[in-house]
């Protein structure tokens, strides 16, 4: 359910506008709009000190503590300063990428004298360039040994990882291979052993640091909600509008069951104030308040980023609905909806309450689909078993039976219902207005189009009263679509628009066969993974063979799941998101709202 909202005009003095924002961030349930636009350089300094603490505490979290010396006995964090903590931290991250890259180069540069022997020396080569006698050292693989020329002076060595170390020996400085040179090292074996000794002690030194530091992470993120804090209240502060500097006012938005504590604290204050119904609806921030049992949906509306507009229609109840009724039938299989519940509840803690109980409905609806359908990882034999074979609908079956018409019909029906429910709802939103007629009519219509898509899709006859379906919706939608003054201008619209509004419709419940198709797909997959791994079984399969089979199957079906929830993602989500909402007239143009909310105790603003 979309909550009421009411528009609020606060002021107070200059003086007492730090403390203003503090109480209103202490309340928590202004949404705060802007007056003008924040500009000042405390919020460019908040927002960098923000961005600093998150990616201190990143680097903490994600810092690799393999190494960290299990003995250590862990920090006192009492009286360290967390601004401190992440000057270290980011140097000594900028330090450790540092010698990363050092360490790189240097073993590149030790692998040259695993090639071409300790004892090289690059004075040695500079030597014999005195003497007018060039030395240039490559490595090659071996099948390029045939681009050497015939008339060089080559040299090749012993095959090395792979390829072949060559050295060119001529009296021409400009003589030189086609191939890539190796680069000389500056230092000689045992100073570069001795550099990169200490750069590795360096290294361990920084990673020993950075896991010390992974202590002090609960200061960080207590910080971080501190910095946060600030940064909402200097955008409160500098979004507020002024009077000759001496009075502030803020503008914004409160849900109407709070308008009575916003009132309380107000005059406790002294603040000035005016509570309004909303001028500028677009301007309203949307707050939807639902029954848990509704709001386990909130997850994946907030996946796809969508809120409907302040005066539109919550979708949420009918979105989890007909969801988990399009997860069941496109994923279909109750073997995959085991393997969703079962990682579910091994991985319960880690998951979000409302996400949890979202992914017990649909793995539930998924495997109550699967026992009707008699399909179980797409294997035909589990479904002949005497228990479930007496579960199985034959006019559902995905195995055994010819059901193809059975089923586009059954997605064409789940489409008009869907479609027929959205306009239903219009019709009680409507329903003290003229407008509700013509909702009843494009009822009448999607009914009319239900029966068309049948005779042409499936070859069914229609019934013979359904073109009344279509004069009497058509008659109702012409004459009631538009409130207007002028009866045959809106008439006209009206008539103009119909067409094309017919053939969306047409076109809107045939895509629902996509339930269909999409889900036969899943079992027909998984079924073909099934025949590939084990052709004749498994009689007669040794012990080697029956690994690789497991490993065929777990691959292959684990392929089929990740399409199955790609499949959701698109048409589960789209036949809600366009289908249904387009009819609903829900544009989801809405901005959630979010309360302006200080969640510590800190008081310097």
């Amino acid at each position: 359910m979309i909550v009421r909202m009411k528009e609020i005009l606060l002021f107070t003095s200059a003086s007492d506008v730090e403390d203003t924002v503090q109480k209103l961030g202490e309340i928590g349930v202004v949404d705060i709009k802007e007056v003008v636009t924040p500009s000042n350089d405390d919020v460019l300094r908040c927002q960098q000190n923000l961005e600093a603490a998150e990616k201190t505490i990143s680097i903490l979290e994600n810092h690799n503590s393999d190494s960290k010396d299990k003995n250590s006995a862990p920090k006192d964090s009492n009286g360290k300063d967390p601004k401190r903590i992440i000057d270290r931290v980011l140097k000594s991250q900028e330090i450790e990428f540092s010698l990363v890259q050092t360490l790189d180069n240097l073993r590149d540069q030790l692998r040259f004298y695993e090639v071409w022997g300790s004892n090289f020396k690059k004075q040695d080569i500079a030597y014999l360039a005195k003497k007018n006698i060039y030395v240039r050292l490559y490595r090659i693989d071996n099948s390029l040994r045939d681009l050497i020329p015939k008339k060089a002076h080559v040299v090749a060595f012993s095959e090395k990882d792979g390829q072949l170390p060559i050295a060119l020996f001529t009296q021409d400085p400009k003589e030189k291979l086609v191939f890539k040179e190796d680069t000389l090292p500056e230092l000689s074996f045992n100073d570069l052993t001795q550099v990169y000794k200490r750069k590795e002690r360096q290294f361990n030194q920084i990673t020993s640091f950075l896991n010390q530091q992974k202590d002090y992470l609960p200061i960080l993120k207590t910080y971080l909600d501190v910095l946060t804090d600030r940064l909402n209240a200097e955008k409160a502060l500098g979004s507020m509008g002024h009077i000759e500097g001496k009075v502030k006012y803020l503008k914004g938005y409160i849900p109407k069951q709070h308008e009575e504590e916003f009132k309380t604290l107000a005059h406790a204050q002294n603040w000035g104030f005016s509570i309004t119904e909303p001028k500028n609806i677009d301007d309203v921030p949307v707050y939807i308040k639902n029954p848990k049992w509704i709001s386990i949906i909130n997850p994946m509306m907030k996946f796809i980023d969508i809120v409907p507009g302040y005066k539109e229609i919550d979708v949420s109840i009918y979105f989890l609905i007909a969801f988990a009724l399009f997860f069941a039938m496109l994923v279909g299989d109750a073997g995959y909806g085991l393997i969703f519940l079962i990682l579910t509840i091994l991985l319960r803690k880690k998951i979000p309450a409302q996400l949890r109980t979202l992914i017990y409905v649909l793995s539930g609806s998924t495997i109550v689909w699967g026992v009707l359908s008699g399909t179980y990882f797409g294997a035909e034999q589990i479904a002949q078993l005497p228990f479930l074979k007496d579960l199985v609908i034959p006019n559902i079956a995905s195995f055994g039976v010819d059901n193809i018409n059975f089923m586009m019909h059954l997605s064409f029906l789940i489409g008009a219902l869907h479609l027929t429910v959205a306009h239903g709802i219009r019709v009680f939103q409507f329903i003290n207005s003229i407008k509700a007629l013509s909702e009843v009519g494009w009822i009448s219509l999607v009914w009319g189009l239900f029966f068309i898509t049948e005779q042409l899709v499936l070859g069914k006859p229609a019934p013979s009263w359904y073109m009344w379906l279509f004069i009497a919706g058509a008659l109702l939608v012409i004459l009631f679509s538009k409130e207007s003054t002028n009866f045959f201008k809106s008439m006209g619209a009206s008539i103009a628009n119909l067409p094309l509004s017919l053939i969306s419709g047409f076109s809107d419940i045939v895509s629902y066969v996509r339930l269909f198709a999409v889900g036969m797909a899943t079992a027909a997959v998984a079924a073909s993974f099934n025949n590939m791994a084990l052709p004749d079984g498994i009689s007669g399969m040794g012990f080697l063979d029956l690994i690789m089979a497991a490993v065929a199957l777990l691959l292959g079906h684990t392929l089929n799941i990740a399409l199955a929830l790609m499949a959701v993602m698109v048409h589960g989500i789209r036949l809600n998101m366009l289908e249904f909402a387009g009819h609903l007239g829900v544009q989801f143009s809405g901005e959630a709202y979010k309360p302006f909310k200080l969640t510590t105790e800190d008081k310097h603003i």
